[in-house]
């Protein structure tokens, strides 16, 4: 069916989005209080994100599909009811594992609504008007963000982390009720074949064990039977689904869309792009948080910044994109996130939040850019019969970059803090003529979480004449900038990757693609 007033129907499933979106943004500066709240190393904390975006990336083409089958707006309203209760239940959390749980159930909630709002936009609005209708999705979707890191970052700082949940919570409760009354039901052709629940676990195993495999390693070590056990599962249950996908009438990842190249390498190029993204954002939060000076507010203010910069970019390069080729507005969206990831490799424990904030608006001026781009590719190479599908599997893709990159730059920051800290004070404490048996000791406070010094060790150490404090503390600034340049060299490479598929997907839709997509 065509809704009378498209923009009045999306405006209501914008706010929706929003919502979801702010509330994904206020976990980045929640995320070193949560540590600290339940006890947790940095390296487990990535499992705060992967839980998230395991019930997000398995269940999107799931409810992308059963959306097609059983109706949009159906699928949607249960998403937003789940999510407002996985709120409350997160705020409310006694341990961990409830906190976990209530995470997982949040994804869930999100993955019956990103791919319903996706497929929306291509019944509201025909595809020569699409790419303004995806400008204002992404600026939406990057104004949650803003909002929500500075929102997060300064209700932390006076009300504690839990009010982060509450708020989300009552807000979807009001995007529940907006969506009810003002979103129509669209429902595509019911489509024969059951469920594939062999599918579906299949994917479940691929997933889980490759978002999660970055915090066992880091854990576990490269090494370790447990890290290769996982990896093996991983890959297995991968080629055991995309064999399944060929073989089944209704496929939970869907290989006749992903074999179109005008499908997978968007993508692939936007999985890479958020993983990026993703990365500089969750490093940043424990690196802003752990300087000296350093508050959940002023990563908040971070955040205003690298997302405000993406509220400007995104409406005009949908309006450009209407206009012009697509795929060149990609490239060089891509090409200034490389400038920006080069200038963020040069941030240092004394750098001015002012640079930090240049620095991030070039990231987020990129990203806001190129995600419509992308966007208005991918879903141009989608049959109009399998949207939700197509859509679902989209969204997959997409958040499957998040979890990834906040487990990965974690995995990698949290691993390089820890022994350049060791490695530091193994220096500092020779320079200063103290035992190894004292550095030793020392060592091991710094890789705690204990707060205070032994007396005893501190008396050791002021033996001669050094304060042992002072001495942990230039140890771990020394870990931490190290850290966040690592993390930063890692992610040039990846967006360098990216840039150069982006390049390869312009020679490549003059060509077959671009034939495969016009016989659809």
């Amino acid at each position: 069916m065509e809704a009378r007033n498209p923009w009045g129907v999306f405006v209501a499933l914008l706010f929706g989005t929003f919502v979801t979106i702010e509330a994904a943004a206020f976990q980045a500066p929640a995320l070193p209080s949560v540590t600290r709240h339940f006890g947790i190393p940095v390296n487990l904390a990535a499992l705060i994100l992967v839980l998230y975006f395991l019930a997000l990336t398995v269940f999107a083409p799931i409810m992308g599909r059963f959306g097609d089958q059983h109706g949009r707006k159906k699928v949607l309203t249960g998403g937003l009811l789940i999510f407002a209760l996985s709120e409350f239940a997160a705020a409310w959390a006694p341990n961990f594992p409830t906190f976990l749980t209530a995470r997982f159930a949040q994804g869930f909630g999100v993955a019956c609504i990103l791919p319903g709002v996706f497929a929306y936009v291509t019944h509201l609005f025909p595809e020569q008007r699409r790419g303004t209708a995806l400008g204002v999705l992404t600026f939406t979707m990057t104004f949650g963000a803003a909002s929500g890191g500075l929102l997060g970052g300064l209700l932390i700082d006076r009300l504690g982390w839990p009010s982060v949940y509450w708020i989300s919570g009552a807000l979807a409760l009001v995007g529940l009720l907006t969506v009810r009354l003002l979103v129509p039901e669209i429902r595509a052709k019911r489509m024969d074949g059951t469920f594939d629940y062999p599918g579906a676990m299949l994917l479940f195993a691929a997933i889980a064990s490759l978002l999660s495999l970055p915090t066992w390693a880091g854990n576990f070590g490269a090494r370790s039977p447990i890290t290769w056990a996982i990896a093996v599962t991983g890959c297995t249950s991968l080629v055991m689904l995309w064999r399944r996908s060929g073989r089944t009438a209704t496929p939970v990842v869907d290989a006749t869309i992903l074999s179109r190249m005008a499908f997978a390498l968007p993508s692939a190029i936007y999985w890479l792009h958020m993983l990026f993204f993703s990365g500089i954002v969750y490093s940043l939060a424990f690196f802003i948080n752990n300087r000296p000076g350093g508050t959940a507010a002023q990563f908040g203010f971070v955040t205003l910044f690298l997302y405000g910069s993406g509220l400007l970019s995104a409406p005009l390069a949908g309006r450009l994109i209407d206009r012009f080729e697509p795929r060149t507005v990609s490239i060089i969206a891509l090409a200034g996130s490389l400038a920006g990831a080069l200038m963020f490799v040069g941030i240092r424990v004394d750098t001015s939040l002012w640079m930090v904030i240049a620095v991030t608006c070039v990231l987020g001026f990129s990203m806001g850019a190129n995600t419509p781009a992308i966007m208005k590719m991918a879903f141009s190479a989608i049959p109009p019969q399998k949207m939700g599908a197509g859509t679902g599997l989209f969204s997959m893709f997409r958040d499957l970059g998040s979890p990834t990159g906040s487990s990965f730059s974690l995995a990698v920051f949290g691993a390089t803090l820890a022994y350049q800290t060791s490695a530091s004070l193994q220096h500092r404490g020779a320079s200063a003529g103290l035992d190894p048996e004292t550095i030793d000791a020392l060592t091991r406070f710094a890789g705690s979480r204990a707060q205070t010094l032994p007396d005893e060790l501190s008396a050791r150490v002021s033996a001669h004449a050094v304060e042992a404090q002072s001495l942990v503390d230039h140890a771990r600034l020394d870990g931490l900038g190290t850290a966040l340049t690592n993390v930063g060299y890692l992610l040039t490479v990846l967006i360098g990757f990216a840039l150069l598929l982006a390049i390869c997907l312009r020679r490549q839709l003059s060509g077959p693609a671009q034939e495969s997509t016009s016989r659809r």
